[in-house]
């Protein structure tokens, strides 16, 4: 449950960052393909600061949850891995083989009455 939660978390910040890395201006990046919009809301410099401060924060917490999901990926292999193992073990020592279905033979055609 901890590690979904995790990657839950972990994927929003991928995407936080991809926005806020194309967000920056730095050879007509989406600042430009959105008209300006970002220098519109925070000015001319304001932008830039902004985003790059922003950057900043969400490669730090990028790389702490890369460090938190290699540490829960490990103790995920060791728990759920094996109890599945066990419930596969037991599901195929329990299950007989099928019976074959009775074969129903078909009923002989009636003679078909002979007109001389």
């Amino acid at each position: 449950m901890l590690y979904t939660i995790a990657l839950i978390i972990h994927t929003l910040i991928c995407i936080a960052l991809v926005l806020v890395i194309l967000a920056q201006t730095s050879k007509g990046g989406l600042d430009a393909n959105l008209g300006g919009a970002a220098v519109n809301v925070f000015g001319g410099s304001g932008a830039s600061e902004f985003l790059r401060k922003w950057t900043q924060i969400l490669g730090l917490l990028f790389l702490i949850s890369c460090i938190l999901l290699a540490f829960l990926v490990r103790d995920v292999g060791k728990s759920e891995f094996k109890d599945i193992q066990k419930r596969q073990s037991k599901v195929g020592q329990t299950e007989a083989p099928a019976q074959p279905a009775p074969v129903k033979q078909a009923p002989a055609p009636a003679a078909a009455p002979q007109s001389e």
